[in-house]
């Protein structure tokens, strides 16, 4: 029962990505639990000012340990996404944790929604923190895609790279919207971000891999909370990405260069198996696919042991 609790707290924060007002209890409490474990595990923590944004970023430099740059899922903050990561990779590795731009306290008032623009920003802050070793990049989510984008712009820099559940080359519209539809959902935006409790429910079959119950008001406590307020910027974000699907299906993200690790869960609704498999029998020679049959789109907190087992021993 605690496990099924601190599941559910933890997917409800996946979502809170920008501070709001009249916060629940429960949730200031979730939250000031995160800031502490990664305050206890990462020695700094800062708000890096680069050209066209603000990064909120936390951080380690121990010149013993290789450096492991983390990007969160859509919707995330930083320290939420990887509550389950941050301190078992943190024994071995210096742990960059950014928000990106547009989600937690990381803002730019640039209207640039590209991932490119992602990377850019990103790259810059860490440049900025003095860190210019070379880095091993994961990415969830809307997070694997920019880790892909970062090893496609700035291979050179990348040592290894981990896609967890990621839209990468063979995702778009098309197959989005089609899983949308199979949950009852008008498109992937609806998914993403749910406007009604009809769309919530498909948005959970969708993506969570265990049945937690929860009455009606709760859940419309949590769309008017969570969903409402982030709703424009995560719609243009959507946009901006299937308009230029061509594009981004084009690139082969120098998987064929670096060694990659993907990770999926095999019941995935939002971003299914069948692309990481794509990607795997695409680049064979440098890729390893890892399959948790149980997991939807939330391998890193469902299968989180199995998962950092596997992170440490595809880096070491």
């Amino acid at each position: 029962m605690k496990k099924a609790i601190l599941f559910l707290i933890h997917f409800f924060f996946i979502y809170s990505s920008q501070a709001q007002t009249k916060t629940p209890a429960i949730f200031k409490w979730q939250d000031k639990l995160a800031k502490k474990n990664i305050h206890k595990h990462l020695a700094f923590d800062t708000i890096i000012k680069t050209s066209q944004a603000n990064i909120h970023i936390s951080y380690s430099k121990d010149t013993t340990k290789p450096y492991l740059l983390l990007l969160h899922g859509m919707g995330a903050n930083a320290r939420t996404n990887w509550s389950s990561q941050i301190a078992p990779l943190s024994k071995k590795f210096n742990l960059i944790l950014p928000d990106l731009v547009y989600f937690g306290e990381s803002s730019s008032s640039s209207g640039d929604y590209s991932v490119e623009f992602q990377v850019q920003q990103i790259r810059e802050a860490i440049l900025r923190l003095g860190i210019t070793s070379k880095l091993n990049v994961m990415g969830f989510s809307y997070g694997g895609l920019t880790a892909a984008m970062y090893n496609q712009m700035h291979q050179s820099e990348v040592i290894k790279l981990i896609i967890i559940d990621g839209p990468v080359k063979f995702y778009s519209g098309e197959l989005a919207d089609s899983l949308a539809k199979l949950i009852g959902v008008k498109t992937i935006k609806n998914v993403i971000v749910p406007t009604s409790v009809e769309e919530f429910d498909g948005m959970r079959k969708a993506v969570m891999s265990k049945k937690i119950p929860m009455s009606k008001k709760l859940k419309v406590k949590l769309l008017a909370h969570f969903f409402s307020p982030t709703k424009t910027i995560r719609d243009a974000q959507m946009d901006y990405l299937f308009l230029r699907q061509n594009i981004y299906q084009h690139y082969n993200y120098n998987l064929d260069v670096t060694l990659t690790l993907l990770i999926w869960g095999e019941k995935d609704g939002a971003i299914p198996v069948s692309v990481g498999k794509k990607l795997h029998s695409t680049f064979p020679n440098t890729t390893q696919l890892l399959i948790f049959p149980k997991a939807k789109h939330d391998a890193h907190f469902r299968e989180y042991k199995k998962l950092n087992k596997a992170v440490i021993e595809f880096l070491k």
